[in-house]
């Protein structure tokens, strides 16, 4: 006998079994928990940060770190440069895959890695990269994000969650989520933009720790494309950076310098 047979018969005589107990037990109203507000679970996330006057203090952050592939057993340093108010730049040292870095000026954003040589960054990669970018952006979502609705309370990697569908001002669509216990966010379910097109990755936060008066991620695991990616943070320093640190390198010089005069349509 196939085995979608086996399945199929074996779902009917479950399922028959279920509508006997069904008929012969009384119906049972759960009255379901009111969800709170997305206003709600925004606030309750601030302060479970450290609060407003902690989140707007720095005007940016050098963070270092490490970035893991455990199946391929690849382990690189990793750092994190961001400014106010939407500066960003990063770079990642693995062995074997050399160097990879991407940054963003305000204006500009670009890539460059071993693999695909230097580019720029346009479309909805780009629109993603600005809310990234934003330094402030938990302080003012509505710069990125049209509607924060919660939609359950569920189980999200062993913890009790709200699930909240998000859509971006750009008409993008995912879910994050919220534990019930902490108000921390441990993760979401999104697809990223990249060069390869479309990935769908989950991210699970699974520490927090302080720096300064502010708690922060500091292990993020990423699942995409059946492979599992671990980010750890080991350091932050605030108020440290250089606006230097945010130059277009020479190699995406000559890309804008190849480029038609009018890009007021990139990132559209």
């Amino acid at each position: 006998m196939k085995v979608s047979h086996l399945y199929q018969r074996s779902h009917a005589l479950l399922f028959g079994v279920c509508a006997l107990v069904a008929l012969a037990t009384p119906m049972v109203v759960i009255p379901q928990e009111a969800l709170p507000t997305g206003e709600e679970i925004r606030e309750r996330y601030l302060e479970a940060l450290g609060g407003r006057a902690a989140l707007q203090s720095p005007t940016s952050s050098h963070v270092t770190g490490t970035f893991e592939v455990p199946a391929n057993g690849i382990v690189g340093d990793m750092e994190m440069f961001g400014a106010a108010p939407n500066k960003l730049f990063t770079r990642m040292e693995m062995p074997g895959l050399g160097r990879s870095s991407t940054g963003f000026d305000g204006e500009v954003a670009w890539m460059i890695n071993s693999a695909m040589g230097a580019m720029l960054i346009e479309g909805k990669n780009l629109q993603q990269l600005k809310q990234q970018a934003d330094f402030y952006s938990v302080l003012h979502p509505e710069e990125h994000i049209a509607s924060f609705e919660p939609v359950a309370r569920k189980d999200f990697e062993g913890k009790q969650c709200y699930e909240v569908k998000v859509v971006t001002q750009w008409d993008e669509e995912y879910v994050e989520y919220y534990e019930v216990e902490t108000g921390l966010q441990l993760g979401s379910v999104r697809t990223q933009e990249s060069p390869m097109g479309p990935i769908e990755a989950t991210t699970i936060v699974e520490v927090y720790r302080k720096f300064g008066p502010i708690l922060v991620p500091t292990k993020i695991i990423q699942r995409a494309m059946g492979m599992e990616q671990i980010m750890t943070i080991t350091q932050i320093e605030y108020d440290v950076v250089a606006d230097s640190m945010f130059a277009i390198p020479p190699e995406i010089q000559e890309l804008l310098k190849a480029e038609p005069t009018d890009t007021t349509s990139r990132g559209s």
